[in-house]
């Protein structure tokens, strides 16, 4: 990479995004020049033009333009922008995980008789809710408090993954329980999941029932990847996605 013409990169994530502050460091290392944007804000076209890459780890309907002009300037998106503006959908997402075979919740659009998540059309109109009102219902499954997250990043060689247990978000804030060890099942179906949504990064949350059994609740693609060590993993996936064609 030559010192005298870095590659700029911008990344639509919070400045203060542990992880991803992590990331830029590295790339700045590699000789790359990096600069984050609030994911809340209308971006400037001249803030884009000569990017390199626009990193799109967190969207809002505001930054949707923006991304379009990424794709007609020929910038490239790190997730790609189909992926990005289908997967804002909750529902998409739950058709998506069942299409690369996880079990999901069944889903009404009435309340049910028992307890239920309820949950909004897309991911950036509010937080699921336990019993509470939204566009659609989830069923609960019944299980201890707790979400298994698991998280892909393909690096451009293969497709890293990486698991951590937290508490779930519907009984109170969330806290770091310690980390998921690989589920083969699981791993397989989301490595199956970016391969065939030409993703470069992505995050699934699960609970797992009184029986063992894991159901899939959420698909993010705005994943924080926090306490999975896949920062390596990461950068090196944005750096591949400089060179994508």
């Amino acid at each position: 990479m030559a010192q005298d013409d870095p590659d700029r990169i911008g990344i639509l994530c919070a400045s203060d995004q542990p992880v991803f502050v992590a990331v830029a460091e590295r790339l700045r290392k590699f000789g790359c020049t990096v600069r984050f944007f609030d994911p809340r804000s209308t971006i400037s076209r001249n803030h884009l033009d000569g990017l390199s890459l626009l990193v799109n780890k967190q969207v809002f309907p505001v930054t949707l333009p923006a991304l379009g002009h990424a794709r007609r300037a020929g910038i490239p998106l790190w997730n790609n922008l189909p992926a990005t503006i289908a997967f804002s959908s909750r529902l998409i997402c739950q058709r998506a995980l069942e299409e690369v075979g996880f079990r999901t919740p069944t889903v009404t659009f009435e309340k049910p008789a028992g307890e239920y998540v309820a949950k909004d059309y897309s991911i950036w109109s509010g937080e699921p809710e336990l019993n509470g009102e939204g566009d659609f219902y989830q069923e609960l499954i019944s299980t201890e408090p707790v979400d298994y997250k698991y998280y892909a990043v393909d690096d451009g060689e293969r497709i890293q993954t990486a698991g951590r247990r937290v508490t779930s978000k519907l009984y109170g804030p969330k806290r770091f329980l310690g980390r998921a060890r690989a589920r083969p099942t699981l791993t397989a179906s989301l490595r199956r999941l970016v391969e065939r949504a030409d993703l470069r990064g992505v995050g699934v949350d699960f609970v797992r029932d009184d029986e063992g059994r894991f159901w899939a609740v959420d698909l993010n693609l705005a994943a924080g990847y926090r306490n999975t060590g896949l920062e390596s993993a990461i950068c090196e996936s944005i750096c591949a996605s400089l060179s994508d064609p």
